[in-house]
């Protein structure tokens, strides 16, 4: 059988040669200062990507997730916004999902003002009085969705406000790159060049592209090129249904389920008591609200949130924080959750029923 990575792989670009004491020392020196404060070290892909990225080429970054895509990306951009003296707005971050927004700005505002510069956050839920302060004072870099990127040619001041940019970096790219939602993306790109009268650098990043040159492609036809930095990890997936015992039979009747249904849910209890935090996926938001109320009346001693998109802004927030920093014990979401979120602290990640994809 034919190794679906032959054809490309040898191909793949590894960086500027440069060694992985090295690679920061490229990076303004208040970067490196910050790096060095940290005590953080290159990782695979941040070692190919930044020799690359400073010289101003385009690539679509494959690395597995928390390997240090975002920061490959944002730190060689933001050096060059610094050294070229970009002026704002300079780089976009576009990402699919809003979660993935808030989950990207607190690794980028401080790097944004160690350097002096403007970081913002603009989509849906972004407050008119922020709005305007953007465009009164546009950030350097500023994260924002495919669908609010679109929105922002509709005004004028806006479409000033972009024709300054240099940069596009794009997230979870796999997530785009053939659908309708990504072609439309893609011209939206096509627009901003137009807009700013110059070539854009454009970054991709993704944890699971099968059709590297493909999305390369997409990205921008004939000058990007995949770079694949792979990481050592490992996933333990299995497969668990929980037979109906004696105690199921009682507790389904006090609930008004079947005993299967009342197995699963008490299987569900153990995983989240044995080893929180947790998140447990669900295909709708009528089934995180339930799964939520019923998991919580079968175990009361268990701390749980929901996590759906026709919830609050604030309130998917509050929950975002609460299972990072350990509030809670499990989250109960739908796939507005899904893209990416970086939750280093989850230990286990429930699917409860088939995936809709």
């Amino acid at each position: 059988m034919t190794n679906p990575q032959e054809g490309w792989a040898g191909r793949i670009l590894h960086g500027g040669g440069e060694s992985m004491s090295d690679v920061f020392s490229l990076l303004h020196p208040h970067l490196q200062s910050f790096l060095s404060e940290r005590g953080w070290q290159p990782t695979p892909v941040q070692e190919q990507a930044l020799p690359d990225l400073i010289d101003g080429n385009e690539r679509l970054l494959i690395a597995p997730t928390g390997s240090g895509k975002t920061l490959a990306a944002v730190l060689p951009l933001l050096h060059r916004c610094k050294v070229e003296e970009w002026k704002p707005l300079s780089i976009l971050y576009i990402t699919p999902l809003r979660a993935l927004n808030r989950d990207v700005d607190r690794r980028l505002a401080e790097l944004s003002e160690v350097l002096g510069l403007r970081f913002a956050l603009r989509h849906g839920d972004t407050p008119t009085n922020e709005r305007t302060r953007q465009v009164r004072r546009p950030p350097h870099l500023l994260v924002t969705t495919p669908e609010t990127f679109q929105l922002m040619f509709t005004g004028h001041r806006l479409r000033a406000m972009l024709s300054s940019v240099q940069a596009v970096i794009i997230d979870e790219v796999h997530d785009l790159a053939g659908s309708e939602r990504g072609w439309q993306l893609r011209l939206g790109l096509q627009r901003l060049e137009a807009l700013c009268g110059r070539t854009l650098q454009k970054v991709g990043l993704s944890a699971t592209v099968g059709n590297p040159d493909q999305v390369a492609s997409w990205i921008s036809n004939g000058s990007c090129q995949p770079i694949l930095a792979p990481a050592e990890r490992s996933t333990v997936l299995t497969v668990e249904t929980a037979p109906p015992l004696a105690e199921d039979e009682v507790g389904a009747m006090e609930m008004r389920l079947s005993p299967r249904a009342h197995a699963t849910f008490r299987l569900m209890a153990e995983i989240v008591e044995n080893d929180p935090p947790c998140l447990v996926f669900v295909n709708s938001r009528n089934a995180a609200e339930t799964v939520a109320q019923r998991l919580q009346t079968m175990a009361p001693q268990l701390t749980i949130g929901v996590h759906h998109g026709s919830l609050a802004a604030e309130t998917r927030q509050e929950m975002e924080e609460n299972i990072r920093n350990g509030t809670l014990q499990a989250l109960i979401c739908t796939s507005s959750l899904e893209l990416g979120i970086d939750v280093g602290s989850i230990r286990k990640i429930v699917q409860l029923e088939s995936p809709r994809s």
